[in-house]
């Protein structure tokens, strides 16, 4: 397995574990008063940047030090043509989660009874967290494409 593929699969499955943490943690705040919900998710967001960045800068640490020549080497075609792809697949589903958060927000703006009528009213900044959900699956997507196609050689 190459330092590259390495190195994808270490951000793949920290992000997976630390946003899917953050995620659930999120959820369980639904129950709370807004503003506690608020400062708690404020709070939740930054221990789960600031445990992605020690874990990533760690992990890719280890790996370039037991792999030091495959570190040092540039990409070849095949990585550029293998994250090209990838982003492709990342970006459609982030514009995806994009119109959905617009859907959502015009539903709510020109449909007053969309918005009484359903129980995410209540939960406070959903936009934003259906745009940052959004962003977290397309990496996850982007990571996951990327290694396919190391798996698969294409």
């Amino acid at each position: 397995m190459s330092y590259t593929e390495k190195s994808i699969w270490v951000s793949l499955i920290s992000t997976v574990c630390i946003f899917g943490y953050y995620f659930i943690s999120v959820l369980s705040l639904g129950s709370m008063p807004s503003e506690q919900a608020n400062s708690a998710a404020v709070q939740l967001l930054f221990q789960a940047v600031v445990t992605t960045v020690v874990v990533e800068i760690i992990l890719h640490s280890v790996i370039a030090i037991c792999n030091p020549s495959d570190a040092q080497q540039p990409a070849d075609e095949r990585d550029k043509l293998y994250k090209m792809r990838a982003n492709s697949v990342g970006y459609r589903i982030l514009i995806l989660g994009v119109m959905l958060t617009l859907g959502h927000i015009l539903l709510g703006s020109f449909i007053p009874e969309f918005k009484s009528q359903n129980a995410v009213a209540t939960f406070p900044l959903l936009s934003a967290y259906i745009l940052f959900f959004s962003f977290i699956i397309s990496e996850v997507a982007r990571y996951s494409s990327q290694v396919f196609f190391y798996r698969k050689g294409a």
